[in-house]
């Protein structure tokens, strides 16, 4: 058998391991929490709320200031200048480094995910395992020397793993990794994402029993004249998942202005979430507990905005102050508070034609989770298998679209694709500019040019000319060598060749000073909009603004020839996806 006939069979079973090991990875997750979380509060995450209104508050207070203490202690020590890791990473892996992980710094960002969300950090525990599951496929395929066009496959599988393992939905993790990882859903290799997301399920199912993540009641839909209602529901929760994702990024950022210690960073936020929790306990952790309650009608109105609010604050926090975590948890979170307050105002409003505000709640937990995870597909069918009913699928595919659609045209990005364009990673640009954005000036530039000093006359001039193939040459103190100007030939026309050569002038005469210029390390991407918008040939480099030391000289024609080699490693890139 040669080797091209045995990669598929080699690429099913790496989806047979992929699938076992990312189904495991998952449970032992969801049990390193549960031990986290009984060492700090004395129950699991099925009893953490209740238990926490029994607690002393300065225990629900140190919680979280000593987990934060380990986390910052963590970043600073052991693994300096890294970060916790989730679903944004891996979609960059795959878009930028063709689905290479590092192992170190993917195991040391799950145990403070396992930490965060023990100690009472508000994220989620889904993203998390997301990352992990990619990164057992991606460390699979650098130990047996894949070839680097199964990378994304083998991501997937993974992917696909550990969504149904946290879920038991098994299409729906097939799904939410080509919706949201793969970026796709024509794929060819689509039997091996399957097989790792069985997998996964079979393995949840054996460990933690065949229940869902979230057992619902037997709901109803009245009346179809509840499905305007619907809509507006997707329109509210489109709203609510702005804000969402608006608050994350607003947050961080107002705790940067504090400028507070690396270390301590967490600590303070640690704090301010133990207050918090005295109060609310419900933001403690993953908040299914919550989430369950809401999705069984058990809040009343004003519960149910106050969650809203104080979830979105809470994630916030935690993720400003370094703590780690995911986003799907609390996604599905604060749509079912938002969906169950709006279902609880409906029914006020028209008595005999709304179903159960519990209904409701599944609905915007639905639209909400998929506008801030850009996953509508998956979202609907994670709704489905849970709760096996057409009809009401039906309804979260109204709310869903109308969610999606609204956040799109506003805004147009998921919070995954929020996080990686704050990395300069946009995805939705092509991957030849993308491939453009990691490289840099220095690597092209002209090292050989002409520096021409300011005095420079006329008659010294010439002989430069003579003595040189070059049409751009750069005036510079004679000092210093810092850049002062550019001279183009055309400059030179009128001084030098004129019917009246203009001898009294200088080199700083004739130069001038208004065109745009380049650092080394600027991306070739920035320099090609740069020399777009300048409609010049040839850019100076300095090495820094406030020194303007000339180093070198980008042309156009280098950076137009690394462009093209750019457009044909993607176009190589993208053949080598398609899977025979």
């Amino acid at each position: 058998m040669s080797a091209t006939s045995s990669t598929p069979v080699k690429l099913m079973a790496c989806a047979i391991a992929i699938g076992l090991l990312a189904g495991y990875g998952a449970v032992g997750f969801r049990i390193a929490i549960s031990e986290i979380q009984q060492l700090f509060y004395g129950a699991d995450s099925h009893g953490v709320v209740a238990q926490a209104i029994e607690l002393p508050w300065w225990q629900i207070v140190a919680a979280p200031m000593i987990g934060g203490l380990i986390v910052g202690l963590f970043w600073k020590y052991i693994l300096p200048r890294h970060r916790s890791q989730g679903v944004a990473d891996v979609i960059e892996a795959v878009i930028v480094n063709r689905g290479k992980m590092k192992l170190i710094p993917g195991l040391g960002g799950l145990f403070i995910n396992a930490l965060t969300l023990g100690c009472g950090g508000s994220s989620g525990r889904e993203g998390p395992v997301v990352h992990f599951s990619a990164l057992i496929a991606s460390q699979i395929g650098q130990w047996l020397r894949m070839p680097s066009r199964y990378y994304m496959t083998l991501i997937a599988c993974g992917v696909s793993s550990g969504v149904a393992a946290s879920f038991n939905a098994p299409i729906a993790g097939m799904f939410f990794a080509l919706e949201v990882v793969v970026g796709s859903l024509a794929t060819q290799a689509f039997a091996p994402i399957v097989i790792a997301s069985v997998i996964g399920t079979v393995v949840s199912r054996v460990y933690l029993g065949d229940y869902p993540a979230f057992i619902i009641p037997n709901y109803e839909i009245v009346s179809l004249w509840e499905f305007p209602a619907i809509a507006l529901l997707g329109v509210v929760s489109a709203i609510v998942s702005l804000i969402f994702i608006w608050s994350i990024g607003f947050t961080e950022r107002t705790i940067d202005r504090f400028r507070l210690p690396e270390v301590l960073r967490p600590v303070a936020g640690g704090a301010v979430l133990g207050i918090i929790a005295v109060f609310v306990p419900q933001i403690i952790g993953v908040g299914y507990e919550a989430t369950d309650s809401a999705l069984k009608g058990q809040y009343p109105l004003i519960i149910l905005l106050m969650l809203i609010v104080v979830k979105t604050i809470a994630v916030g926090i935690t993720f400003g102050s370094r703590f780690g975590g995911g986003f799907f948890s609390p996604s599905l979170f604060i749509g079912a508070m938002t969906g169950g307050a709006f279902g609880l105002i409906a029914a006020a409003a028209f008595p005999e034609m709304a179903a159960s505000h519990g209904l409701y709640a599944i609905i915007g937990m639905s639209a909400v989770a998929a506008s801030v995870l850009g996953a509508p597909i998956s979202t609907i069918l994670i709704v489905f298998e849970l709760t096996g009913d057409y009809k009401i699928s039906i309804a979260v595919m109204v709310a869903v679209s109308v969610a999606t659609l609204i956040s799109k045209n506003i805004y147009g990005r998921s919070i995954f694709q929020t996080q990686l364009l704050n990395r300069n990673v946009d995805v939705n640009e092509s991957r030849a500019l993308r491939l453009l954005s990691f490289r840099q000036v220095r690597g092209i530039m002209d090292r050989e040019f002409i520096e021409i000093p300011k005095h420079t006359d006329m008659k010294e001039l010439r002989k430069i000319i003579r003595n040189t193939n070059h049409d751009k040459f750069v005036v510079v103190e004679p000092e210093t060598h810092e850049f002062i100007g550019c001279i183009d030939y055309s400059d030179l026309k009128a001084g030098l060749f004129g019917d009246e050569p203009l001898d009294h002038m200088t080199a700083q005469d004739l130069m001038h000073d208004d065109g745009p210029v380049l650092f080394p390390d600027t991306s070739l991407k920035n320099a090609l909009e740069i020399i777009g918008k300048s409609d010049t040939e040839n850019i100076p480099v300095i090495n820094r603004a406030n020194e303007r030391r000339l180093i070198g000289i980008l042309h156009q024609k280098d950076l137009l020839r690394a462009y093209n080699a750019a457009l044909l490693s993607a176009q190589d890139d993208t053949r080598d996806r398609v899977f025979k």
